[in-house]
């Protein structure tokens, strides 16, 4: 006797339920971005000295987690590209570090006087000495 082929429901076949997810986290995300941009600019219009750099910084890394979790799906990711994300934002952290970290430790001379930043003027009123013409 032939054996015949087994009942199709005992063949496994993959499941693939694909979840229809709802329209509220995309539409909450989207809101906290507005506000959080709302945000950076009211913040960018004050002068706060010292603490714009990382209260920009850190409405930037909030804003790009969101961006990332949801609108990219990493929250329904496996662990290998969360490892990777993971991986590039340590890797980003390292660069932004080091490069405040550059800007932060320079001699005042090394800063120009119209930068934004470093100096105690930012648009010099007269000649620096180094500027100045030789007296004969």
């Amino acid at each position: 006797m032939a054996e015949s082929a087994p009942p199709t429901s005992t063949l496994h076949e993959p499941e693939t339920h694909h979840r229809h997810p709802s329209a509220v986290p995309y539409v909450a995300v989207w809101i906290a971005l507005l506000v959080f941009t709302a945000v950076t600019y009211l913040t960018g219009t004050k002068h706060l000295g010292e603490w714009a750099l990382p209260l920009a910084l850190s409405i930037a890394v909030i804003k790009s987690t969101l961006v990332a979790l949801i609108f990219m799906h990493l929250s329904e990711s496996g662990g290998t590209t969360r490892l990777v994300f993971v991986t590039s934002i340590f890797f980003l952290a390292l660069l932004v570090f080091f490069t405040v970290s550059d800007v932060a430790t320079r001699f005042r001379l090394a800063t120009p006087a119209g930068a934004p930043f470093g100096t105690e003027r930012s648009q010099p009123e007269r000649l620096l000495e180094h500027e100045m013409p030789p007296e004969e």
